[in-house]
């Protein structure tokens, strides 16, 4: 499967890494865990699903909407605390980070991450700078497809990278758990109800 990110002239694919296993072979997944960081003691750092609304009895059921754009997540994040280190959005670099995400946060709705592709370069970059290399680093893109030639196939406008501004870029976010847990890149201004958030501690 690939998923194709837009361009200004080109379409760049990524496939999605060989061997991920899918969320169905995961243990059955619990309600979300709002707020409450987990340590990961593969990454040596806690991660967050954090919201503003996690008491909210209605969360759960808003998946794919909310009021937090991607330049409110990078705030959030850096503003948040824990064991006295500032937050960031999460970096997933490998299967078991993602995995981890899955079975200790058990997302129930979208989640902005520090992962952008940026249309002038045609690249995905991290948040601590590092460039996600195509066909060689983890990816989990979700099945959605992108046509910088015109509309998306599941939209009525055309892709964001479309448009001629030279340093525009789509922020990458999860879907949830039960839209399959995979990455999806969108419009900067697409507004959601949480962000995951990585505190680089080095210990427990």
């Amino acid at each position: 499967m690939k998923f194709f990110l837009p361009g200004k002239h080109t379409a760049v694919a990524i496939c999605l890494a060989a061997g991920i296993s899918s969320l169905a072979s995961l243990p059955a997944l619990a309600n979300a865990v709002f707020n409450k960081p987990v340590y990961n003691p593969d990454t040596k750092s806690y991660f967050e699903l954090y919201s503003p609304d996690a008491s909210d009895p209605k969360i759960n059921t808003v998946r794919n909407a909310g009021h937090i754009n991607y330049a409110q997540a990078l705030h959030i994040a850096a503003k948040r605390s824990y064991k006295g280190v500032h937050g960031r959005l999460a970096i997933i670099k490998t299967k078991e980070t993602h995995e981890f995400l899955a079975k200790q946060l058990h997302p129930s709705v979208s989640a902005w991450i520090g992962l952008r592709y940026y249309c002038r370069f045609k690249k995905l970059m991290w948040g601590n700078g590092t460039i996600l290399k195509s066909g060689k680093d983890f990816a989990i893109w979700g099945p959605q497809t992108w046509n910088i030639n015109g509309p998306s196939p599941r939209a009525t406008k055309q892709s964001e990278c479309w448009r001629s501004t030279r340093d525009f870029y789509l922020p990458v976010h999860y879907w949830p758990v039960e839209d399959g847990f995979k990455w999806n890149a969108n419009d900067y201004a697409k507004e959601f109800n949480a962000v995951i958030i990585e505190y680089r501690t080095g210990k427990p």
